[in-house]
């Protein structure tokens, strides 16, 4: 018996471990478990991109995978980059460039002046088709000196200058004998930024991993992936779960996601703003008083109170958020009386259908707006009903990106912005030269007006800012009294995201949200 309970102590003494060693084996594994967790970051992109060259097409996976020799700062000014210097001559046409040392790309070659020398003559190639080739229109030559400075010379002293060297810069050797609209680069690039390219999932997902020798601050999260989810509830509704840890929320979601105890909510002042575009290739908008009555006939108020939530602001001009906003032009704000009695003025007789009628043709369009932007959808539905009340008969065709041709639209609910010089969003929307029908710029309605082309140009080459600063007002008014849009609002970015990540220094956004992720290198998850 006393053998007996002896081992019968042993037992309980050699359970009692097993059950210690077993419990603290769970803990172990619990915390294992918490600390495996991916240091990664996963957004919520609202759409696929065709492409990842920068130079041919702009997406918001740029500021990982690039970087140019300027970039813009949290004022959103452009300091240095990849230069470590530039100095710019007394008569304000020669730049002379120094780089930093020690800057790669993604496949360990060095960037030098070469790489420079290379993305500007691509941008100015017409077989590339660049869409930025209006910035750099003034560069007349480039010399290279030793592979870190060189010299860039101007025809005319182009102020905006320093801002377009913000272009991301890419590696001339990636092209060597390739035709750059057609390049495997465009698929999978090599740029020099805190990113690089590891896996893109067409349809699905594009995935990037921190560069470990990045010349700057260096990715405290390993891996971003952009998950590709067009549609807005399905975006909030992963947010929510966890499934995303970013995404940039419509007016009526923020409400509800802002109780999630995991999510804080982000809403940032933004530069960019909606409202109807007048395609200039259809009759109806030759005559400007049409144009102006619409624009009178606009409800800007309900559309910042119904469809913003408030999260906007009305819009009545490009460069309302620019310090060289002109506030005394016409803000058309909403009067219904005055359209009418432009339409009168303008030979538009109302019916007995309710509808105007002008030498038989009756006043009607379409709108059309791209189906998985719910925001646009929505201000094209409330104006096309509100637009009964000056007799114009307006339908609103919600239509996927994929068949949307906006040169081939009556009106389009467009979207643009920018928080930069004064000469971005607007030379390449407005100038005539800048038709999307023969160039890549993006004046998609062929607006043209002779005033306005010599504003434009004017304010790209005065130097003294007080002057630049009077001619972008004179260019408001003219844009007023010939306007190429009927503005809406501008609308604020409202991001939810992750409360354990730190790190997010906010600015002032760009077009549709642009610009949230600007330092995503210094965001940390605070519990990994």
């Amino acid at each position: 018996m006393k053998k007996f309970s002896v081992w019968i102590l042993l037992m309980i003494l050699c359970l009692a471990g097993c059950s210690k060693e077993s419990s603290q084996g769970e803990e172990k594994q619990s915390t294992a478990s918490s600390a495996s967790q991916a240091n990664e970051l996963v957004f919520a992109s609202e759409s696929e991109f065709a492409g990842l060259n920068p130079l041919l097409e702009e997406t918001n996976v740029d500021a990982f995978l690039f970087r140019g020799l300027m970039r813009f700062d949290e004022q959103n000014v452009p300091v240095f980059d990849i230069a470590k210097s530039i100095n710019i001559s007394d008569d304000q046409m020669t730049y002379t460039i120094v780089l930093n040392d020690h800057v790669t790309f993604h496949d360990g070659q060095a960037l030098t002046v070469d790489d420079i020398i290379f993305t500007i003559e691509s941008i100015l190639d017409d077989a590339n088709g660049s869409y930025l080739k209006s910035d750099f229109t003034h560069v007349t030559g480039m010399k290279k000196i030793d592979d870190t400075t060189m010299t860039l010379q101007l025809d005319e002293p182009f102020t905006p200058m320093l801002d377009k060297l913000t272009v991301p810069i890419l590696p001339k050797h990636a092209f060597e004998g390739q035709e750059m609209r057609t390049a495997p680069f465009n698929q999978q690039p090599i740029g020099a930024g805190p990113y690089m390219f590891e896996q893109w999932d067409k349809g699905t997902s594009l995935t990037l991993k921190a560069f470990p020798t990045f010349y700057g601050t260096k990715a405290s999260i390993e891996q971003v992936i952009f998950k590709f989810i067009p549609d807005s509830n399905v975006r909030a509704l992963q947010l929510k779960s966890g499934e995303v840890d970013i995404a940039l929320l419509d007016p009526n979601q923020v409400e509800e996601l802002s109780k999630v105890e995991h999510l804080k909510m982000y809403e940032v002042e933004s530069a960019d703003y909606r409202g109807v575009l007048f395609n200039m290739q259809y009759p109806i908008w030759k005559d400007v008083s049409l144009r102006k009555a619409i624009s009178y006939a606009t409800d800007r108020a309900g559309i910042v109170k119904g469809i913003l939530h408030g999260y906007g602001t009305e819009a009545y001009s490009p460069l309302q958020k620019h310090n060289f906003v002109n506030e005394k032009i016409e803000h058309y704000t909403y009067d219904v009386k005055k359209a009418n009695e432009l339409l009168e003025q303008a030979g538009w007789q109302l019916a007995d259908d309710g509808f105007r009628y002008k030498d038989g043709q009756k006043l009607t369009f379409t709108i059309t707006a791209p189906i998985t932007d719910t925001v646009r959808v929505n201000m094209a539905n409330y104006v096309a009903e509100g637009y009964k009340a000056v007799g114009a008969d307006v339908k609103v065709a919600a239509l996927d990106w994929s068949n949307i041709v906006i040169e081939e639209t009556e009106a389009f609910m467009v979207g643009w912005g920018s928080p930069y010089d004064a000469d971005h969003h607007t030379y390449s929307l407005f100038h005539s030269g800048e038709s999307s029908l023969t160039s890549a710029g993006y004046n998609y309605g062929s607006y043209a007006n002779a005033k306005v082309d010599a504003l434009l140009e004017e304010g790209r080459t005065t130097v003294d800012p007080e002057q630049r600063k009077r001619v972008y007002m004179a260019l408001q008014e003219e844009l007023a009294q010939d306007p190429p849009f009927a503005y809406f609002a501008y609308v604020d970015a409202v991001y939810g995201i992750d409360k354990q990540i730190s790190g997010v220094k906010e600015r002032i956004l760009g077009h549709h949200g642009a610009g949230f992720l600007w330092n995503v290198e210094e965001w940390k998850w605070n519990d990994r």
